[in-house]
């Protein structure tokens, strides 16, 4: 009994605010998706698309002037557009700043090579092995003359030999062992950050990453030419 007359006075009440609720809605609602589409109101929405870039920078304390003389310090002053170009590139492939690239008579003549494929002790453009390259690399850049042999380099009077991978320098030798009847089986050369030149049948000749296990399995010492 009680429930069916609560049921009768809910539904009096919802018949007879029904209208007061339509009212609301229009009252109320309708005004606030005038306002959204009013142009004033869309252009102080914070969320914008457009940005002015000159106060972005100038909140953020950047400086482009400063920026821009960072990045000239960076390029030294009569280059050629060669010679940028080395520079450039070999600092990507090196993952370094431009200005660690300054070597361009060493960078220049690899890059010559970079890509060739394997071929034992063969010095074309079909085919490279890594002694001979690194004789002509040595007496082109550094105007070096070196044995005919990886082994013959290693045990060179001119060469100085370490084991600090910590005190590896660019131009600097490594020394690889194959196998235990090889005892220096090969030579690639040290150029900066933990990266190498080095001939893999597979790849041919270019830039490796030293921490490679493929490298760190077979690196036997380090050498560098001995200062005069």
């Amino acid at each position: 009994m009680y429930y069916k007359n609560y049921i009768f006075v809910r539904n009096n009440l919802q018949k007879k605010f029904a209208p007061l609720k339509k009212i609301f809605l229009i009252g109320f609602i309708f005004p606030v998706l005038i306002a959204c589409g009013n142009p004033k109101y869309i252009e102080e929405v914070p969320l914008k698309l457009k940005y002015d870039e000159q106060k972005i920078k100038k909140a953020l304390g950047i400086n482009e002037r400063q920026t821009n003389e960072r990045l000239a310090d960076q390029y030294e002053e009569g280059l050629t557009d060669e010679q940028i170009r080395v520079k450039e590139k070999y600092a990507v492939l090196l993952s370094v700043r431009p200005d660690e690239v300054k070597n361009y008579d060493f960078y220049g003549y690899i890059d010559k090579w970079l890509g060739t494929p394997y071929g034992n002790r063969a010095f074309t453009k079909d085919s490279l092995g890594m002694v001979p390259f690194v004789q002509a690399l040595y007496s082109k850049t550094y105007k070096k003359s070196l044995p005919k042999t990886a082994l013959g380099i290693f045990k060179s009077k001119d060469i100085e030999l370490f084991l600090s991978r910590i005190d590896l320098e660019e131009g600097d030798f490594i020394f690889l062992r194959y196998n235990k009847d090889n005892p220096i089986s090969d030579v690639a050369i040290y150029l900066k950050n933990d990266r190498i030149l080095a001939t893999t049948k597979s790849s041919g000749l270019r830039i490796f990453n030293f921490n490679d296990d493929y490298f760190q399995t077979r690196y036997f010492a380090s050498g560098r030419i001995k200062e005069e």
